[in-house]
């Protein structure tokens, strides 16, 4: 597999990376606005968007894992039409 087809899979999966992070800091966010003492499976709710924020952490970095350039390893750029890398110059589409 090539560069270009190794960076259109980690763009995919960066794409829904990010969405899923989006969705678990929407859904906290929403939470939230809610009265935080309020208790949810034996948890508080402020607890619970501690916890949804977190996970939303985690899909953040991998979001950040499959940004990066399949030749030098190094963050190929930012935002979501990424053509070429910034730092070696690598064509990635």
């Amino acid at each position: 597999m090539d560069i270009v087809e190794r960076f259109k899979v980690q763009s995919k999966k960066r794409v829904i990376n990010s969405m899923v992070a989006l969705t678990f800091m929407v859904s906290a966010l929403a939470i939230s606005y809610y009265d935080l003492t309020f208790s949810f499976i034996g948890m508080r709710m402020d607890y619970f968007t501690l916890i949804l924020k977190g996970v939303a952490l985690i899909f953040i970095y991998f979001a950040y894992i499959h940004s990066l350039c399949p030749k030098c390893s190094k963050l190929s750029g930012t935002g979501w039409n990424i053509t070429e890398c910034k730092n070696c110059g690598e064509k990635l589409t």
